[in-house]
C-alpha cells in the first residue's frame, strides 16, 4: 500500500510537471501537435522498462514466458471478437478479426489442455498474425487517443492549468455516457447527477469572470482574452469527449475478459507508442502546409523541454499503472483527481493571486461529482461480489479512472 501510494505520488507530480512544461515550452515554441508527438512516441520505452523489471525481480520471469503472456491475452481479445459476434461481419472499422480456422478436434485438444477458448492454441500456432491484429487495433485508437490529446495541447496555451486539469478530469463522465451507448451498461440516476454535477462545475468555471489580471488592458483586448479562455475550455471540453470514448473502444477491443495482465496493458501502451511513432508524424507535414502549424525545428533549450515532458508522460504511466496494481482502481482514480486542486495551488502561485470562485467551486463541484460516481462504482463492485463468486475477475468499469493523456 505504501509503494502503490508513493507510485500515486509520482503520478501527480508527473501530471502537474507535464501542464507546467507544456504551458512553458509553448510560450516560445508553438507547435502543440509536434509536442503530443515526441510525449506519446516515447511509449515506446514503456514495454522494454517493464521487461528489465521483471528480469530484474528477486523471482525474475523468462522472456519466454512474458511473450507468451502478452500473446495470450491478444488471442483471447480475437476469440471473444469472433464469438461475440458469430455468424455476423460487423460493419464497424474496429472489427479486425477475421473467422480462425479451427477445428472440433483441436478445440477438444484445447479444452483437456486447459485452454478452453483456444486463445493458447491461437498464440503458438499463429503469433505474427495475433501482434498484426493488435497493430492494427492500436493504429486506430492511437488516431482517436491523439487526435483528443492534441487539443489538450492546443487548449493549455488559451486558458489556465486549473481549468485544463479540472475540465480534462471530466473523461470519466464521458466515458460512463458511451459506455451506456455501446456497452449498454444499465442507467443508473446516481451517475446521472453526478453527470449533472460535473456538466454544472465546467459551466461555472467556463461561463463566469476567472479573476484573470486584466489591469492596464482595453476593452477590446479583455474581451480577447475572455473568448481566448472560452475557447480554451470548449477544447478542454472536447478533449474530455474524445478521451471518454477512448476509455470506451479501448474497454471494448483491447481489454480481455477474465484475464488481467498488466504485462499485456504496457504492450498495448507499446504499440500505441509505436503507431505515434511510424504512422502518425503525418500530420506534422499537412499542418506545416495547411497553415495551422507551420512548422520548426526547436533548439536545444525548448527540446530539452519537450523531452522532459516525454519522460514526465512515461513516469506518470508508470505511477498510474503501479498504482493500479497495488491498490485498487478505485484508490487510483480518487487519488489522480488530486492533480485538479494540485494544479489550482500551482496556478495560484504562478499568478500571484487567488483564482476566481468560479474556479474553485466549478473544480469543487466536478469533485463532488466524480465522488458520487466512485461511490456509486463502489456499490456496484459490492454487488456484483455478492452476486458471483468470480466477480474479482471482472474489469473495473471504464468510468472509474482517467485514461493516461501525455
Amino acid at each position: 500500500m505504501v509503494l502503490g501510494g508513493a507510485a500515486l505520488v509520482v503520478c501527480i507530480f508527473s501530471f502537474v510537471a507535464q501542464t507546467i512544461i507544456t504551458r512553458s515550452v509553448q510560450e516560445s515554441y508553438v507547435q502543440p501537435y509536434f509536442i503530443l508527438w515526441v510525449s506519446h512516441s516515447f511509449w515506446v520505452i514503456i514495454l522494454p522498462l517493464h521487461t528489465a523489471y521483471e528480469k530484474l525481480k528477486r523471482r525474475p520471469r523468462s522472456l519466454a514466458a512474458l511473450k507468451l503472456e502478452a500473446l495470450v491475452a491478444s488471442a483471447k481479445l480475437i476469440v471473444q471478437r469472433r464469438r461475440s459476434h458469430a455468424g455476423a461481419r460487423l460493419e464497424s472499422s474496429f472489427d479486425l478479426y477475421e473467422p480462425v480456422s479451427t477445428t472440433e478436434q483441436d478445440m477438444d485438444r484445447a479444452t483437456a489442455a486447459g485452454d478452453e477458448d483456444g486463445s493458447r492454441a491461437l498464440a503458438a500456432s499463429r503469433p505474427g498474425w495475433v501482434v498484426w491484429r493488435m497493430i492494427a487495433l492500436t493504429a486506430m485508437l492511437a488516431g482517436l487517443l491523439n487526435s483528443s490529446a492534441y487539443l489538450w495541447y492546443v487548449a493549455v496555451g488559451f486558458t489556465s492549468m486549473s481549468k485544463v486539469t479540472a475540465i480534462y478530469n471530466m473523461s470519466c463522465f464521458f466515458a460512463y455516457l458511451f459506455s451506456i451507448l455501446l456497452l449498454k451498461e444499465r442507467v443508473q440516476v446516481v451517475k446521472c447527477v453526478a453527470v449533472g454535477i460535473s456538466i454544472v462545475g465546467v459551466a461555472l468555471m467556463a461561463l463566469f469572470d476567472t479573476g484573470a489580471d486584466v489591469q492596464g488592458l482595453s476593452e477590446v483586448q479583455r474581451l480577447a482574452r475572455r473568448n481566448a479562455e472560452l475557447l480554451g475550455d470548449l477544447l478542454s471540453l472536447a478533449c474530455a469527449c474524445g478521451i471518454g470514448l477512448y476509455q470506451v473502444l479501448y474497454k471494448k477491443y483491447a481489454v480481455p475478459k477474465d484475464y488481467h495482465s498488466l504485462y499485456h496493458v504496457n504492450f498495448m501502451t507499446a504499440l500505441l507508442g509505436a503507431s505515434t511513432l511510424l504512422v502518425f508524424w503525418i500530420p506534422i507535414p499537412a499542418l506545416h502546409v495547411i497553415g495551422i502549424e507551420r512548422f520548426r525545428w526547436p533548439d536545444a533549450r525548448q527540446f530539452a523541454f519537450i523531452a522532459s515532458n516525454a519522460m514526465f508522460g512515461v513516469a506518470y504511466n508508470a505511477g498510474f499503472m503501479i498504482a493500479l496494481a497495488l491498490t485498487s482502481p478505485l484508490f487510483a482514480a480518487v487519488g489522480v483527481m488530486l492533480t485538479i486542486p494540485a494544479m489550482a495551488a500551482v496556478d495560484m502561485v504562478i499568478q500571484g493571486h487567488a483564482l476566481a470562485w468560479s474556479i474553485l467551486v466549478g473544480a469543487g463541484a466536478i469533485l463532488a461529482g466524480f465522488a458520487t460516481l466512485t461511490y456509486a462504482e463502489y456499490c456496484d463492485s459490492v454487488r456484483k461480489t455478492d452476486q458471483t463468486a468470480d466477480s474479482d475477475s471482472n474489469p473495473p468499469s471504464v468510468a472509474v479512472a482517467p485514461a493516461p493523456l501525455a
